[in-house]
């Protein structure tokens, strides 16, 4: 990938600040969060009613900040400066089922507010700004769809994934009115680098005391079905030593595997177990066939595959030692994305013109931007969540660091529109 430019930093003075109206960009974030509202949080799921209510409303917010803007054949809303030349701000406002109301969101009104003030404040100069709320972030019918949508990164059997309701992604588009539709596409030549802003979603910058990351990486993801299949027997009349226990076989696997990376990830590891079957699923039967989902991730592809690599002799060994078989299905593979180092050290100068000394840490969330930083230059800004909650209706972040994390990010966004 091309690097994007380096700042210049002896341009400062010539470069015009971008001022966000606080007050305006939290008006804007809480009536986003009144399509789908769910108590505190949001229900809003991509291409449904709600979800196209709100592309709706966005795309109005878009027209009235000055922006040219439409809703394209995937749901992506973009709006756009006239400008030859333009730098993306973007992410996604679809949400999980029952989730938090600034998850995505949030960069969404960061970047139409930012839009807002550069339309406003006459910024000069032939780099303009595009502004997306991305289709399908959170995987309702596939994962990153929007961005992998303007990438050009699908094919035609992606209109064949199928959501929660069975409905598929053809379906949904034509009952969303956007069959036909021209789909938004990537440019190099216009397209100069993409910036994402995001609540962290975890504990980390709370914990830090810190009020603003920058995100050096976005950490990839392996996923596999395990599967121990033994013999169904009573659970009351054969001795332990002649079962064969998949049950007993899966558990042992997740404590062996759950070691195995303790022992061989790195400081920024994680795994998960985040589904089991157990057939016939009796307390009285020895369970005959057993599902474990596993996933891991780190921000390196090294540190991935070495954990990866560790799933079959453990299983094997596991498998042995119970006498049951095993069988794994890979579920996904996506690979880490590192973020570029010009566009982080704008965001972290930044961050310190405003008294704030960012974090640098990784993203274990993936984001719009791992798609977009395999095409373009990209960097994201996180703001902390409080207790690290995310994905469930209690999600919230503070005001105020809401409104900072704004205005940093409008500093950014003002230097690279003099720098790039």
């Amino acid at each position: 990938m091309v690097e994007a430019a380096r700042p210049r930093h002896d341009m400062r003075n010539d470069v015009p600040s971008l001022v966000i109206d606080s007050e305006r960009l939290m008006g804007d974030l809480r009536h986003l969060a009144e399509f789908g509202q769910v108590g505190s949080g949001v229900h809003r799921r991509a291409l449904g009613d709600v979800d196209m209510a709100a592309r709706a409303w966005l795309l109005e917010r878009m027209r009235a900040a000055g922006l040219e803007a439409e809703i394209d054949g995937i749901g992506n809303v973009y709006g756009r400066t006239l400008h030859a030349r333009r730098i993306v701000i973007g992410s996604h406002s679809d949400t999980v089922p029952k989730g938090g109301w600034l998850d995505g969101a949030m960069g969404v009104i960061y970047g139409i507010e930012i839009a807002r003030a550069f339309m406003e404040q006459c910024v000069g100069g032939d780099v303009g700004l595009e502004i997306i709320s991305f289709s399908d972030e959170e995987g309702c019918f596939s994962t990153l769809l929007g961005s992998r949508s303007f990438t050009g990164e699908l094919d035609a059997t992606v209109e064949e994934a199928v959501n929660e309701d069975g409905l598929t992604l053809g379906m949904a588009l034509e009952r969303a009115g956007l069959v036909g539709r021209p789909r938004l596409r990537f440019d190099p030549e216009i397209h100069l680098a993409f910036l994402e802003a995001h609540i962290e979603q975890g504990p980390v910058l709370e914990n830090q005391g810190a009020r603003v990351g920058v995100v050096t990486a976005i950490a990839g993801l392996r996923g596999w079905t395990i599967r121990f299949v033994g013999r169904a027997d009573h659970a009351g009349t054969t001795p332990m030593a002649l079962r064969a226990d998949a049950g007993a076989a899966l558990c042992d696997f997740a404590g062996r595997f759950a070691d195995f990376c303790q022992a061989n990830g790195s400081t920024h590891s994680v795994w998960n177990g985040g589904a089991i079957t157990l057939l016939p699923g009796a307390h009285n039967v020895v369970p005959a066939l057993a599902e474990y989902t596993l996933t891991v991730r780190d921000p390196s592809q090294d540190v991935l595959d070495a954990l990866g690599a560790g799933v079959a002799p453990i299983a094997s060994a596991v498998a042995d030692a119970h006498r049951v078989s095993w069988a794994r299905a890979d579920l996904f593979a996506l690979a880490p994305a590192r973020m570029d180092e010009g566009l982080m050290a704008e965001i972290e100068a930044a961050a310190r013109l405003h008294g704030v000394e960012p974090l640098l840490m990784p993203s274990g969330a993936g984001h719009d931007a791992m798609v977009m930083a395999r095409h373009v230059p990209t960097a994201m800004l996180f703001v902390p969540s409080i207790g690290g909650r995310s994905h469930d209706i209690s999600e919230d972040s503070d005001e105020r660091d809401i409104t900072l994390g704004a205005q940093i990010f409008a500093e950014a966004v003002s230097r690279l529109c003099q720098n790039l």
